[in-house]
């Protein structure tokens, strides 16, 4: 019988898909979960008899090593949050040192392989590339734009309608986090070792163009749309949603996209087949929740 993984490590586990991440390990009958916090973080866990949580320096990386060696963690997971990307490599070194076997960098959103450009994509591609320059399997999941933050794409918060950014024709990737974290969970506890260690996998719950998400939007939420030929530098994290919105524009938005080659790979690229009898979430779904 081929052999799983049983004890697990999260970083990031209080963050908007840690929390989900964390719940679905849990529920999906892991052997043992551990929740790494900075010292002074407040985050909460609901108490489980399979869950701990523990405070560490993460930037001390012989700390770090430490506790991961105490619960004898097989797979680290990172769902840190933006601000936090360029610090996995310290994750990655202190993961190698105390014998993990499988990392899985805070990938979660589009592909990143052969990337070229400077944007916070690239810093997850030197994350990966460095867990393989340090000899530590990483498993990477491309799972697109967050649907349950289609908002964001708009700055529906900030302006009161969604700015429908021109020429928003070409279609990205959107996935619910209850789809992402379900996924993480199924494949994290189900499958054998030797098919997570150096793997891809590419979840897509929808996908559509920026005009047919504010179009959707409009339709389902009854929220206007403008049209605009950029982001408004005055809305928050305008830079990083241009930067998003570019992307979409060149095509690089769908989780088949391969950047080495410069296409489209296809239906077959996408790896939802992978667990089996789901049900994935539409955008439209996740707006009428």
């Amino acid at each position: 019988m081929a052999t799983t993984f049983k004890n697990f490590a999260l970083v990031g586990g209080g963050g908007a898909l840690g929390k989900p991440v964390l719940e679905r390990l849990l529920a999906a009958g892991a052997a043992k979960v551990v929740v790494f916090t900075r010292p002074e973080s407040t985050s909460t866990f609901a108490p489980n008899p399979s869950l701990s949580v523990e405070k560490v320096n993460l930037g001390d990386i012989d700390a770090l090593a430490a506790a991961l060696q105490k619960h004898s963690i097989e797979v680290l997971v990172s769902v840190v949050g933006h601000a936090a990307l360029e610090g996995q490599p310290m994750l990655i070194d202190a993961a190698k040192k105390s014998g993990v076997q499988l990392f899985v960098p805070s990938e979660f959103g589009f592909p990143t392989e052969g990337i070229t450009d400077e944007g916070f994509l690239a810093v997850k591609a030197r994350v990966a590339d460095y867990a393989k320059s340090q000899g530590l399997p990483s498993l990477r999941i491309y799972n697109g734009f967050f649907a349950d933050y289609a908002f964001f794409l708009g700055s529906v918060e900030e302006k009161g309608k969604f700015l429908m950014v021109e020429p928003g024709d070409k279609e990205f990737t959107l996935t619910a986090v209850a789809d992402i974290s379900g996924f993480v969970a199924h494949v994290l506890i189900n499958f054998p070792q030797t098919k997570l260690k150096d793997a891809t996998f590419r979840i897509e719950g929808d996908r559509m163009t920026l005009r047919d998400l504010a179009s959707l939007c409009n339709t389902v939420k009854s929220i206007p749309v403008e049209i605009v030929d950029a982001v408004p530098k005055d809305v928050a994290l305008a830079e990083g949603k241009q930067y998003l919105i570019a992307h979409f524009n060149s095509r690089k938005g769908i989780v088949s996209w391969d950047n080495s080659q410069q296409k489209d790979l296809g239906t077959s690229a996408i790896s939802n087949g992978l667990w089996a009898g789901h049900t994935w979430k539409s955008v439209k779904d996740v707006l009428e929740q």
